[in-house]
């Protein structure tokens, strides 16, 4: 109760003379204001149990209820005859609907001024300072207005301290800067990146500063080390194929001594100085090829459904200095010949030492010619366990019809670096594309993967695994795209989370309209070995297809005490039953990894006893 209305007779009532009252006495319809021979009663509002603040603004609500209403303006004329009486008892009730309508819009008034007394300026200012702001945080430059997010301000700083060294291409690198100031940068209030923490990927303020560059023969030898195989070839390939090739890249520059290299008129398999001397059609092939970038020509979708590589896709392209090309031309064989042949095996390999000033931009194109067979091992690695570099990447895979790509993407970085890569693979009819996703490394590390079956009877299988402990946060976005009918897909994750570690997983399957006849799975499994550990597991549907047989699901548990009292019972101690227990967790998934890249596949194993403590 803000107000209370006392309505009080602004001069002596007079002598009723209409029908509801006697002569000689004051009517209640005469207090009101009703009574035709009576003048009305002007309501004065009465501060009862009124906040102080409010007293002044009594004064408005006779400008704000309206004039009085026209049959309460003046009395009317006195007479003592029936007829005059009958008069005022009508003119008596038409006044008491206008006096109760009168009446409604003063206290409407009177409430309206009350509570714009509550929102002054000051008050309202005042609330303002205790709403939650937004996650979305801004780096707020000097002076007022908004200020550059901490992505702008390392996305500008890479530009700038780049602007002298050669690209491969300028009209590639023209068209990405052109992008960048048209994009958005990366910003916790996109969806794409609402569970990243943007300020631990690109905030260098902080940072350590670069490491000392590591001489010729430092370098060599750790760059022997983490090598599968040697430059020359080996015994370990010789069960997997009769061809085995090798891109290596030194924080961005290709090594001619660690490569194995092919190029020829319709196959090519290198960097860009094996695509400058190349034939004109393989030329134009690749650079057509690198034109279009994710989310910008490519897998364009909304800003819900996005994946989030468009900004950063961009800053690839306006950096491009080399890329690892693998061109596979068709082959002529038929259908009864295609099971026979050995798949080509091509391992990529980018290294970072951790004395480069600006970020790594590794780009792979692959495209694999007609019932070809191909084999990629696309490695991100560390030199020094001190590195704390950021990594950029773009890989794009094109599968033509009849031909099989098996990729395994294994990033296994130091512990203090990072890297964001944005894989994409657009599927032909009759073709198979097989990935496999290994992130055990990096302080913090992302990556998009986008597939697209394009052709009829296409299928493709996303299988990954995520290791984490310490403080690290590995993200995993994922898109399986069906556009024609009959296709197949299946997808399944598996990642472990120890100490205060954190695991992201976004998997989303698009089915369209026309894509009848769709099968697509998808399961995230998780184990959690702390009460720290942390995962965020978003298996998603998109589902517009009537004729579909689609499923998808997540669970997350910890190690099964069972199982841990069974290895016991066998004679195993509790530590040597956990290692036991993680390391054939993943298994199922990491198949044939310890037979085409062994040294990678030690690297994991020891991760998970790692994690077994």
């Amino acid at each position: 109760k803000l107000l209370e209305l006392n309505f009080v007779p602004t001069a002596q009532p007079r002598t009723c003379l209409c029908a509801s009252g006697a002569a000689g006495r004051t009517s209640n319809a005469a207090a009101m204001g009703v009574c035709a021979s009576v003048p009305p009663a002007q309501p004065a509002l009465t501060p009862a149990f009124m906040p102080p603040a409010f007293s002044p603004m009594i004064a408005p609500v006779e400008s704000l209820r309206g004039p009085r209403p026209s049959a309460l303006a003046a009395p009317a004329t006195t007479g003592t005859s029936v007829g005059q009486r009958s008069v005022a008892g009508a003119i008596s009730e038409e006044g008491r609907q206008q006096s109760r309508a009168w009446l409604a819009g003063s206290v409407a008034g009177a409430l309206a001024v009350a509570i714009a007394a509550t929102h002054s300026p000051r008050q309202t200012a005042r609330r303002s300072q205790d709403v939650r702001r937004p996650r979305a945080t801004r780096v707020q430059a000097a002076g007022s207005g908004r200020g550059p997010t901490v992505v702008e301000t390392w996305t500008e700083r890479q530009v700038r301290e780049t602007e002298s060294q050669p690209k491969l291409s300028s009209s590639l690198a023209e068209r990405g800067q052109a992008l960048l100031q048209d994009g958005r940068a990366p910003e916790r209030d996109q969806e794409a990146w609402r569970y990243t923490d943007l300020k631990l990927f690109f905030d260098e303020s902080s940072a350590e500063p670069p490491l000392i560059a590591p001489s010729q023969e430092t370098l060599t030898d750790a760059i022997s080390s983490l090598l599968e195989v040697p430059a020359e070839g080996g015994e370990e390939t010789k069960h997997i194929t009769k061809e085995f090739l090798r891109v290596v890249f030194v924080d961005g520059v290709l090594s001619q001594e660690f490569s194995r290299l092919r190029s020829s008129e319709n196959t090519l398999v290198g960097g860009a100085k094996e695509l400058g001397a190349a034939s004109a059609a393989v030329h134009d092939r690749i650079m057509e090829l690198l034109q279009k970038l994710p989310e910008q020509d490519i897998f364009l979708s909304n800003a819900r459904d996005s994946l989030g590589c468009a900004q950063l896709a961009a800053l690839n392209q306006s950096l491009l200095q080399d890329c690892a090309c693998v061109l596979c031309d068709d082959d002529s064989a038929d259908e009864a010949e295609e099971t026979e042949e050995e798949p080509l095996l091509i391992e990529l390999v980018f290294i970072t030492t951790g004395s480069s000033t600006t970020c790594s931009s590794p780009r792979v194109v692959i495209d694999a010619g007609k019932n070809r067979h191909v084999r990629v091992v696309e490695s991100h690695l560390s030199s020094d366990p001190a590195d704390t570099s950021l990594s950029n990447g773009i890989c794009r895979v094109l599968v033509r019809e009849g031909a099989s790509v098996v990729h395994d993407f294994l990033q296994q970085k130091a512990d203090g670096a990072r890297l964001v890569e944005s894989l994409t693979a657009e599927v032909d009819a009759k073709a198979s594309y097989s990935l496999r996703l290994v992130q055990s490394g990096a302080r913090i590390a992302r990556v998009n993967a986008a597939v697209a079956l394009e052709g009829e009877s296409s299928s493709c299988k996303v299988i990954g695994t995520m290791l984490a402990n310490g403080k690290q946060q590995l993200d995993l976005h994922t898109l399986i795209h069906h556009s024609v009918p009959g296709c197949e897909s299946d997808q399944k994750q598996k990642n472990i989370v120890a100490d205060t570690a954190e695991c992201i997983f976004k998997g989303s399957i698009r089915v369209d309209k026309e894509a009848q006849q769709t099968e697509s799975a998808q399961i995230c499994r998780t184990l959690l070995l702390s009460k720290k550990a942390r995962v965020k597991a978003m298996p998603s549907l998109q589902i517009q297809a009537d004729d579909v047989t689609c499923s998808h699901g997540a669970a997350i548990t910890e190690l099964d005490e069972d199982q841990v009292f069974y290895m016991r019972s066998r004679g195993l101690d509790p530590s040597d039953a956990k290692k036991l227990l993680l390391v054939a967790f993943p298994q199922d998934l990491l198949g044939d990894l310890s037979k085409i890249a062994p040294k990678a596949h030690r690297r994991t194993v020891d991760k998970l006893v790692c994690m077994a403590g």
